[in-house]
């Protein structure tokens, strides 16, 4: 079964320029995070067969957060099962509280409509735990998490998950304060597979499913399909099902069989 399945990235930058045939060439499901409403308006009419688009707003890039828009939000949000990039960043040149409403506006929006959600923390794992905890979601994927002990316990008693990467594999204590039914994969290519072996591209998860092996005392060929069995329970858990590429959702009936 394991076999049949492809190397699963839950995050990845990709150029909404390239074609679906490149993606397909990856050999891997690959949701792709944009960064800005405007740039997955460009891409939200495509028909890609392994490729997902996410709904984003990245927390450090002031443009994306000037231009947010909660009613455009919210009909954008209806065409993907991913959102992502958003959350929030402690070195953005963007204020905090800009960054907090912004994030708390699109939390609330998926109170009701829920998705998969890949949420970006960096310098600012404390307050992004704290609108978590003030507006409950379901689907939330912390992405490259570093946050301290008692905060992955914070998240974890918040029913997050967390996407891993290349750079998270330096820090194997903190991996092991995750249960392995909580992570998925990622890149964040071209930033979190800097150490990666060869290729480096989007849905090149080969090295971390190693790493997360060798962790867990595994095969890799068990990764795949624990990481796989995780993602379509996060599927399940948030009922986006049948906005996934009809070749994806095929995959995750085996999967789950």
């Amino acid at each position: 079964m394991t076999r049949s399945l492809p190397p699963l990235d839950l995050h990845a930058h990709i150029s909404p320029k390239t074609g679906a045939t490149d993606l397909e060439r990856l050999g891997a499901v690959v949701f792709a995070a944009t960064r800005t409403l405007d740039e997955y308006k460009s891409v939200k009419d495509r028909n890609d067969r392994v490729t997902i688009w996410g709904v984003g707003c990245h927390p450090g890039i002031p443009e994306a957060q000037s231009a947010y828009d909660p009613s455009k939000f919210t009909e954008l949000i209806s065409s993907s099962a991913y959102i992502g990039e958003v959350g929030l960043d402690g070195r953005s040149r963007v204020s905090m509280a800009d960054q907090d409403r912004v994030f708390r506006s699109i939390l609330t929006h998926l109170q009701q409509t829920p998705k998969i959600l890949s949420v970006h923390s960096s310098g600012a794992t404390g307050r992004t735990l704290e609108a978590l905890e003030a507006i409950r979601v379901k689907g939330a994927v912390l992405h490259w998490w570093r946050g301290t002990e008692a905060q992955t316990k914070r998240a974890l008693d918040l029913g997050c998950r967390f996407s891993v990467n290349a750079a998270n594999m330096q820090h194997a204590t903190d991996l092991l304060m995750i249960p392995m039914n909580r992570i998925l994969i990622e890149t964040d290519h071209p930033s979190g597979n800097r150490s990666s072996s060869s290729p480096r591209q989007p849905g090149s998860i080969l090295d971390v499913e190693a790493g997360l092996a060798k962790l867990h005392g595994t095969t890799t060929e068990t990764i795949r399909r624990e990481t796989w069995l995780n993602f379509a329970h996060l599927v399940d858990e948030v009922a986006v099902g049948t906005l996934l590429p009809h070749p994806v959702q095929r995959m995750l009936s085996v999967a789950r069989n």
